[in-house]
């Protein structure tokens, strides 16, 4: 048993509140940073590109890219001689893309988004929306290399 004179106990008791109310507040500051440091991430928007194997028609190309499109859930709206325009919508969120295409490339553009915080000026949108065109990219290679099989 330890002897604590009495007037000093207070002052033990006050530190010792006086710590756990610190120990609260510097728990509470390290989830809110943690928190916020992973909220969306703003990043360029891309406009990936492709290249389109030799020997297809344009009727080729367009049915492999709505093949891809659809493939990932994207939803063809406008085929257009050599533009496709698709669609995606989750949740409140959505954009849609312009394909133009010609005998050897593709390119994919954004066209509008919805709840993306896009913001052109800065040709920024959030990170959501460059995996949903980067996977739209890779299952129109897929479906252009498929077509070629045929």
């Amino acid at each position: 048993m330890t002897l604590v004179p009495v007037r000093f106990q207070g002052l033990i008791e006050y530190k010792e509140v006086y710590m756990k109310a610190l120990i609260k507040i510097f728990t509470c500051l390290l989830c809110a940073f943690t928190l916020v440091g992973c909220a969306y991430k703003h990043q360029p928007i891309m406009t990936p590109n492709g290249t389109i194997p030799a020997g297809l028609t344009t009727k080729q190309v367009q049915d492999a890219i709505k093949v891809g499109c659809t493939s990932y859930n994207w939803d063809v709206t406008r085929v257009s001689g050599t533009a496709v325009e698709a669609q995606m919508n989750k949740a409140s969120v959505g954009a849609t893309v312009r394909i133009d295409f010609d005998k050897s490339n593709y390119s994919i553009s954004l066209v509008d988004s919805v709840g993306l915080n896009q913001n052109r000026s800065k040709n920024e949108i959030h990170n959501r929306y460059n995996t949903w065109v980067t996977n739209l990219k890779n299952a129109i290679d897929t479906s252009l290399r498929n077509e070629t099989v045929k």
